[in-house]
């Protein structure tokens, strides 16, 4: 996987205050039954065993294995003040208007 965060996210995510082993979680949730649905969340959150982490300009992120199965393979976070976080990938925008969660 791999993951880019773009400047203006990295901007915003440096002014959060992380505790120690605290990173940003990208995460998605399958909730489909008939139909392909998935749920998309940006948290603050601690690194669990089953993820994967990348360390982007000085920030963890976490990305689950099972979360890994509901996003492409190259995905990016963006930051924009008026529509907050918008995670993506070269095929789709998963999700605008992402608020962090802790």
């Amino acid at each position: 996987m791999e993951i880019n965060l773009k400047p203006l996210a990295i901007t915003e995510l440096k002014k959060v205050d992380f505790n120690e082993k605290e990173g940003l979680r990208i995460e998605a949730i399958f909730l489909g039954n008939c139909s392909i649905y998935a749920e998309y969340h940006l948290k603050i959150d601690q690194k669990n065993e089953e993820d994967d982490v990348f360390l982007i300009d000085g920030i963890p992120v976490f990305v689950s294995k099972e979360s890994q199965k509901h996003l492409h393979h190259r995905i990016s976070v963006d930051f924009n003040p008026k529509l907050g976080y918008k995670l993506s990938s070269d095929e789709e925008v998963y999700r605008y208007n992402l608020k962090l969660e802790r």
